[in-house]
């Protein structure tokens, strides 16, 4: 995606938040597909006190009922549903899928061709791989991975490794603990 041509002007590139001088008279969005390491910049950008910019290619559609968080970037060819929610920092890859009514909790990255069904639900800093699905109403737990191909049939929680179809898996990751190293 040509963010200046999207942006409608030039801007900066930084490895880290210190390295940005006057930070208070600037928009941020994070540059990583790894959903952890995203969650991990927008606190701090949060704490901070620092203002997320929003980037939606013209070519993505969003439902008028929609809303879309601060700090996501929607590239080309994206579906949002109505009603459905996007939360802060999301990132949605090209020809996503976002049903009607379906929920995305901070920092999720979906890759090319994911979609959510009706009512599905993504923790925090969840992922989904190139062409994974959730079916409708079902829940993919926070810091929970879906891999690529992948169809989730039935709710996990969090930390959650999914494989299949129908996906199975195994938890990886004890949330509470594991999230703030």
């Amino acid at each position: 995606m040509d963010l200046s041509a999207v942006c409608g002007g030039s801007f900066d590139v930084h490895a880290d938040i210190a390295s940005v001088s006057d930070k208070k008279g600037k928009q941020f969005i994070v540059c990583t597909g790894d959903p952890t390491t995203r969650h991990k910049v927008y606190d701090e950008i949060i704490r901070l006190g620092l203002t997320l910019a929003r980037i939606v290619h013209p070519m993505a559609y969003i439902a008028r009922s929609a809303v879309v968080g601060d700090g996501a970037i929607i590239y080309p060819g994206v579906f949002v549903g109505p009603y459905a929610q996007v939360g802060a920092n999301v990132l949605l890859n090209a020809q996503v899928v976002i049903g009607h009514d379906a929920r995305l909790d901070e920092s999720v990255v979906l890759s090319p061709g994911a979609r959510l069904c009706g009512h599905a639900v993504c923790g925090t800093a969840a992922f989904l791989g190139t062409g994974a699905s959730i079916l409708p109403k079902v829940s993919l737990g926070a810091y929970s991975k879906l891999s690529a191909g992948s169809v989730l049939s039935r709710s996990v929680g969090d930390g959650f490794l999914m494989h299949g179809n129908p996906a199975t898996g195994r938890q990886i990751l004890h949330v509470g603990i594991d999230k703030a190293e």
